[in-house]
């Protein structure tokens, strides 16, 4: 079977499907890319140092680090890992969270939006550092990230974030526009910024764990934990002792501080796009609200180009497919779209 054949087939398999009047396959380009897991379910009697309930990328990492340092490790997840928020992100490495920092120095002082800002910079060296010592393929590469204004009335809100990024020690610049192929009115470059593909990034890293002692199960949903210690950890598939308890769940399942209370969390939409544009191989966040974000992603079938936004607060919307419908024309206003191939949010 010749090469263009093979290449025809695929195209038709993954040709985006129509619903609610909406372009593209419903699936996360990270998830339709990569194969899918198959780790057990929880089975009796299992006793470990440190359970770790959330098969994300803070539960996988966390888990590889402890096994690392000697202990033996059990990571409990609901469904399969790596398909909830960690699998419909965007996957910026990045230090440039839009417009934070100003916030982060009025609300904390600036000792704590220092902590925050060189903790996002260690957090990237840290994952170069897993991807060149575990040699995994998944797509890394250094990069910039540029937080633009796209109307006249955010460039001295841009400019107020600049000050506050710089004077935190980030590596950023101020750009009269940001290298993208329609107006800007000014942008923040943050240099030695990263990107990947997560999932294949996370799956390397999760076939480290199992072993020696240390377990991930699937298909296990983790129900309560108890007080005393041993935790006894309660699923749905029975029960499992653990010395210590990472909730790593993105929305706490446990009610230690209220933390559900205090939390607001929000949803996000995507589009993986083809474009017949010239896009700069960088990340770009625009700093009104709702904000887009855009950048590329390598296929074997050319660029993809993820662009998502359109942020709500989760619970307050009802028609959801409206902001697929807002971000597809933010999309064509933008850029010269062939072809919309994938949709997710998060």
């Amino acid at each position: 079977m010749g090469l263009k054949r093979v290449i025809r087939m695929v195209e038709k398999k993954n040709k985006p499907k129509s619903q609610y009047g909406l372009a593209g396959r419903a699936k996360s380009f990270w998830i339709a890319s990569t194969p899918e897991t198959d780790f057990p379910s929880l089975p009796e009697n299992i006793s470990v140092d440190v359970a770790v309930l959330g098969g994300g990328i803070a539960g996988i990492t966390s888990a590889l680090f402890l096994k690392d340092a000697g202990l033996t490790v059990a990571v409990v997840e609901a469904g399969r890992i790596l398909e909830g928020v960690t699998g419909h992100t965007t996957a910026h490495i990045s230090s440039a969270h839009n417009i934070i920092y100003r916030y982060l120095i009025d609300h904390f002082g600036k000792e704590g939006a220092k902590q925050y800002a060189d903790a996002n910079q260690m957090a990237i060296e840290r994952i170069a550092r897993l991807v060149g010592d575990n040699s995994i393929a998944c797509d890394f590469r250094r990069t910039s990230e540029y937080i633009y204004a796209e109307n006249r009335d955010d460039l001295d809100k841009l400019k107020t974030e600049f000050e506050a990024a710089e004077s935190l020690g980030l590596p950023v610049s101020f750009l009269d526009a940001a290298p993208l192929p329609f107006k800007t009115y000014g942008a923040i470059h943050y240099q030695n910024q990263a990107q990947f593909h997560p999932r294949k990034y996370l799956l390397a890293l999760a076939k480290l764990i199992p072993g020696d002692g240390s377990f991930i199960f699937e298909n296990t949903r983790a129900l309560d934990v108890g007080a005393g210690e041993p935790h006894r950890i309660e699923t749905d598939k029975g029960y499992l002792t653990a010395k210590n308890v990472i909730v790593a769940t993105h929305y706490p399942i446990l009610n230690e501080g209220l933390l559900f209370m205090r939390m607001a969390p929000y949803r996000s939409y995507v589009l993986g796009i083809r474009v017949a544009d010239e896009i700069p191989e960088e990340m770009f966040d625009s700093s009104e609200y709702p904000s887009h974000y855009i950048r590329t992603q390598p296929t074997p079938y050319g660029p993809l180009i993820i662009v998502g936004g359109e942020d709500h607060a989760t619970g307050h919307v009802t028609d959801t497919a409206e902001h697929y419908k807002r971000l597809e024309r933010f999309a064509r206003d933008h850029f010269q779209v062939k072809s919309i191939d994938y949709r997710w949010s998060t």
